[in-house]
């Protein structure tokens, strides 16, 4: 996935995150979708901005240096991140806390494991003695995005 690319219908609200381009228009209630932009409002940054932080081996995002409002008429609708080819979406409701939680492995956190002098050496399915190497796969560029119901789109690079 290059980047996340979200579309909305002006008419009924519908929400759209396009997972592959093929060319087309895309349309909802007769009329072509309009594709949104992130952080394009003037409202208050400090209550729309994804924060993200590590935590016990997740990535725990919340909206806003200052709490955002999760009330009927204003909240955050969804809170996503987007990692490599991986887009998780969490949709939150009125009333919840405007936080999401997710499994992220930064690049930072590579993990190698080498079989060293002193290790057993496993032999490899021919029966030959081998040295293996264990990468977990990690994400290289990572966005999160938050959605507000009267503020469109935000988003944070990490």
């Amino acid at each position: 996935m290059k980047s996340a690319v979200f579309y909305q219908c002006k008419h009924c609200g519908n929400l759209v995150a396009l997972i592959g381009t093929g060319g087309g228009t895309l349309t909802c209630c007769g009329d072509p979708m309009v594709q949104l932009q992130a952080n394009v409002t003037d409202a208050a940054q400090e209550k729309h901005v994804p924060v993200a932080r590590m935590e016990n081996g997740r990535l725990i995002v919340e909206v806003g240096s200052v709490a955002h409002p999760m009330a009927a008429e204003h909240y955050i609708e969804w809170i996503a991140l987007e990692d490599g080819d991986r887009l998780e979406i969490v949709k939150l409701n009125p009333g919840d806390k405007p936080c999401a939680e997710f499994v992220y492995h930064p690049a930072e956190a590579n993990e190698e494991i080498f079989a060293g002098e002193n290790d057993e050496i496993v032999p490899n399915c021919e029966g030959n003695p081998c040295n293996f190497v264990y990468r977990e796969k990690v994400g290289s560029h990572a966005v999160v995005y938050a959605y507000c119901n009267l503020h469109g789109l935000w988003k944070a690079e990490l």
